[in-house]
């Protein structure tokens, strides 16, 4: 289905938009927060469960996320745009994948400037982003990732309230996991280390580690919210373009990776979305990618211009 682009230059806020996302984990999640000797710590909060205890709950940031549709969305725009290679400043991918960073001093806004954002780049808008001497907040707010379990009862939404997880104890869906790094010895590339010549000591010491990490398991079920607060035209269907491209859709269900370890395995979980959404995302990806592409010469002079 397509759409007659919009030309995003209104700045007319539209209702909030909110929406609910239920996840399930089909491989092990890793969400670091430090380390015991060898062993990886899962991040936990302490929470007070209905019975009055507290406990320590694992969960995924909300920044951590954020960061994903973020990444998603520079890695969207740098191809829609067809960005060549070696083209873009530092500073510029900065901005594109982790919001840039203070450059000057001063405290005078550049209102003209940040109006221009919102209308031709709405991706910045929407995450909010750094540059010059303004820290210019996002309309998306992203809720924590709470994981279904018997502390967080009293806290879960009502889609979630009977699910059968809200009985378990957060300690019976976490586990802890291994790996190895291997050492080249007593593989075929050994043959291409080099000994000392001038010792008869032939032995290598060795470099090989066993680690372990702290996971949330497969199968648990987590959930979280995104919500887009005052948003215009343009952030929604930047919003709608960045969900789609960080938790695309297989042919069962859409696929997103949270936490970390993802180019190991970790973290691949499924995402229930609510139906309508799925002809939201098609109407609004279309009027977001239209938009670029016809305004693509003014969008990377912008992207200079925010970063000199």
């Amino acid at each position: 289905m397509t759409t007659t682009a919009p030309e995003f230059t209104s700045l007319a806020a539209r209702d909030d938009v909110h929406l609910p996302l239920t996840l399930t984990a089909l491989s092990a999640i890793s969400h670091g927060a430090g380390t015991s000797g060898n062993t990886q710590l899962l991040r936990t909060r302490d929470v007070i469960a209905p019975d009055g205890r507290r406990a320590a709950v694992p969960y995924v940031s909300g920044n951590s996320l954020r960061h994903t549709l973020r990444a998603a969305l520079a890695w969207h725009l740098v191809r829609t745009l067809d960005v060549p290679d070696r083209s873009l400043a530092k500073r510029t991918v900065d901005l594109l994948w982790s919001g840039g960073a203070l450059s000057t001093t001063g405290s005078q806004a550049d209102l003209d400037l940040n109006r221009r954002v919102h209308q031709l780049l709405p991706g910045l808008g929407l995450l909010g982003y750094s540059a010059k001497s303004d820290i210019t907040a996002g309309t998306l707010w992203v809720d924590d990732v709470e994981l279904v379990c018997a502390e967080n009862a009293n806290r879960l939404p009502a889609r979630l309230a009977d699910h059968p997880h809200a009985a378990l104890p957060n300690g019976a869906l976490r586990t802890e996991t291994f790996g190895t790094r291997h050492d080249t010895v007593t593989t075929a590339a050994d043959r291409f280390i080099a000994l000392a010549e001038d010792t008869l000591d032939s032995t290598i010491d060795t470099v090989q580690m066993i680690y372990d990490m702290q996971v949330i398991k497969p199968g648990a079920t987590l959930y979280t919210g995104l919500h887009l607060a005052t948003p215009t035209e343009g952030h929604v269907a930047a919003f709608y373009t960045a969900l789609d491209e960080a938790a695309p859709k297989t042919d069962r269900r859409r696929l997103l990776n949270l936490g970390g370890k993802r180019s190991t395995g970790y973290g691949q979980c499924a995402v229930d979305t609510p139906t309508e959404v799925e002809t939201t995302i098609s109407v609004r990806r279309d009027a977001y990618e239209a938009h670029l592409v016809d305004n693509r010469t003014e969008v990377l002079e912008l992207l200079d211009e925010v970063t000199r």
